[in-house]
């Protein structure tokens, strides 16, 4: 059986709490250097900091009730291992006439490279869209970069559908291209 499809056990997926900020930054910083090297420019992801990470991870987890935002997490092994949020779409556009309010979106998945392809991404994934429809949404977006294969292949296989659109998310001195996905809840 191969790695992909090997069952995890001890996996147990909750929701955040504010003592979690320190393991989502240092689980963010891990994932970033290892999925963005190539993709953003390797002087922008070395002036990155776990620090950095912890403190963004701290103002999430304190905001989150007046943003609407719920954040979980992916314990391994009793070792806070990954973590999603999720909450209300930021798109302005909704160009398509869906109701205000009917769109939540995934704002960040990320895991920790070591239990990468494990099948752990998709059930956090799958417990985070959960949550967007228990807040009532039917639809929902996510952004990744234009470049990033391994991340929108993930997507597709889990259901999304590319539908365009473009952002740019700014790595130092230079802006990339985000591109959007949605999908059904």
């Amino acid at each position: 059986m191969s790695s992909s499809t090997h069952p995890i056990h001890g996996v147990h997926i909750r929701e955040a709490v504010a003592g979690d900020a320190e393991d989502i930054g240092r689980v963010r910083h891990a994932s970033w250097q290892v999925a963005y090297s190539g993709l953003m420019p390797a002087d922008y992801l070395a002036g990155l900091s776990v620090d950095g990470f912890v403190l963004s991870a701290r103002r999430m987890l304190a905001d989150r009730a007046a943003q609407r935002v719920e954040v979980l997490v992916a314990e391994v092994g009793g070792v806070v291992s990954g973590f999603a949020s999720v909450g209300p779409s930021r798109d302005a556009d909704l160009a398509d006439g869906s109701a205000e309010g009917s769109v939540g979106e995934l704002y960040a998945i990320y895991l920790d490279p070591a239990i990468w392809r494990l099948g752990i991404g998709a059930r956090l994934q799958e417990a985070a869209l959960e949550r967007l429809r228990a807040q009532g949404y039917v639809e929902a977006t996510l952004w990744v970069l234009a470049t990033n294969g391994a991340s929108r292949a993930f997507y597709e296989h889990t259901g999304w559908r590319h539908v365009g659109g473009v952002s740019g998310f700014e790595a130092g001195t230079e802006v990339l291209d985000e591109t959007r996905y949605r999908r059904a809840l």
